[in-house]
């Protein structure tokens, strides 16, 4: 195995000289030599996009995990959670399997414009895995579906901290929603069996980012029939808030 750590480095501190910690990243990255070409523009994707970055920097400051997260890039099973080894696995398969889903979308006509939607993509896998990681870690209650909980996790942590978020998780249902994967060849995934999004937690997903700032997404439910889009206008700032509120609880502590 080829690690690459962002674990970081701890300074040490001296009470007369007032030094401060620099923060921690709690998650460690580790790729696996890639063993042909299709594997290696998998690897490539990852190392040259912002993905690494935002998650370190995340696991500075929101999701905390001590002992660290480990992602593990080229495992042969996933994208899955393994709590009692306390890894994340992702194939580089899924990463090539992203790449096409978003080529045969042809919604992206540059190279570069498909490699950031690949970037995306496996953004949101990664911090739908991480949610499920950071809710066992915290042992926070979760009532209802764990799916829809885990949506929350993600949406929050896109519209507060990465940038161009919203974007991001507004096309999470191009990415990610079983209407459109229906003739993928990620339909067969594990993962996209398993989390793939229904239609009624993508339009949960939409509230959350059109309740955060009504004025900028007024256009957001302008495809809905009018009394669905009313509705929506009406509750979503209210459910914005209260989702908002009760993940900040558990993200800044």
């Amino acid at each position: 195995m080829c690690y690459l750590s962002y674990a970081g480095t701890e300074h040490p501190t001296g009470g007369q000289y007032g030094l401060a910690l620099d923060p921690v990243a709690t998650v460690n990255f580790v790729f696996i030599p890639p063993v042909n070409l299709q594997q290696q523009q998998a690897k490539d994707i990852v190392q040259h996009s912002s993905i690494l970055t935002t998650i370190k920097q995340l696991s500075q400051t929101r999701y905390i995990f001590a002992p660290s997260l480990e992602i593990i890039f080229g495992s042969v099973k996933g994208p899955d959670y393994n709590s009692t080894q306390q890894q994340i696995q992702i194939p580089y398969h899924y990463i090539t399997q992203l790449l096409q889903h978003i080529r045969d979308t042809g919604i992206y006509p540059t190279q570069q414009q498909r490699y950031q939607a690949t970037a995306d993509a496996l953004l949101v896998t990664l911090l739908h895995q991480i949610g499920h990681a950071f809710i066992l870690d915290r042992a926070i209650p979760v009532l209802g579906n764990s799916e829809s909980t885990v949506d929350n996790f993600v949406t929050i942590l896109l519209l507060n901290d990465v940038d161009r978020g919203d974007e991001i998780a507004i096309n999470s249902g191009r990415f990610f929603s079983i209407h459109e994967l229906n003739n993928s060849t990620l339909s067969t995934n594990h993962f996209i069996q398993q989390h793939g999004l229904t239609p009624q937690r993508y339009q949960h997903v939409l509230c959350l980012v059109y309740g955060s700032n009504p004025n900028r997404y007024q256009r957001l439910f302008d495809s809905f029939p009018l009394a669905q889009r009313q509705q929506q206008q009406r509750q979503c700032q209210t459910i914005f808030s209260t989702t908002h509120k009760g993940w900040l609880y558990y993200l800044d502590n």
